[in-house]
């Protein structure tokens, strides 16, 4: 009987630690402001991207970015701080950047609980 409630009180622990954690990250990530040209970017598992700012590697929580949205190094990646978007713009024949891309927060915590 008592080993029963020490595995529930673990699956209670992991759970309420995962929660957190994706509390944290999330907000961390709404109060961000992001503005640069993507020098890398990493395929996961789940066929999401992952960038990176020169070696600086962004994970990114609220946004999902499927790897078909034909997003490519040298784009540029643009987020207000507050923001539930985030921007991908292209470079034009001009070598102007455009919007390419417009994708919407997808956390579980929307941006507005955590900025005034």
């Amino acid at each position: 009987m008592k080993k029963k409630y020490i595995i529930v009180f673990i699956f209670i622990a992991m759970v309420l630690c995962s929660f957190l954690n994706t509390f944290v990250n999330s907000r961390n990530e709404c109060r961000q402001a992001y503005n640069f040209v993507i020098s890398k970017i990493e395929i996961t598992p789940t066929s999401t991207l992952e960038f990176y700012n020169n070696k600086e590697k962004i994970v990114l929580w609220n946004f999902i970015i499927p790897e078909n949205e034909g997003v490519e190094v040298g784009d540029l990646l643009y987020k207000e701080k507050c923001s539930k978007y985030l921007y991908i713009y292209k470079k034009n024949d001009k070598g102007e950047y455009v919007v390419h891309l417009k994708v919407n927060s997808s956390g579980i915590f929307p941006c507005e609980c955590f900025c005034n």
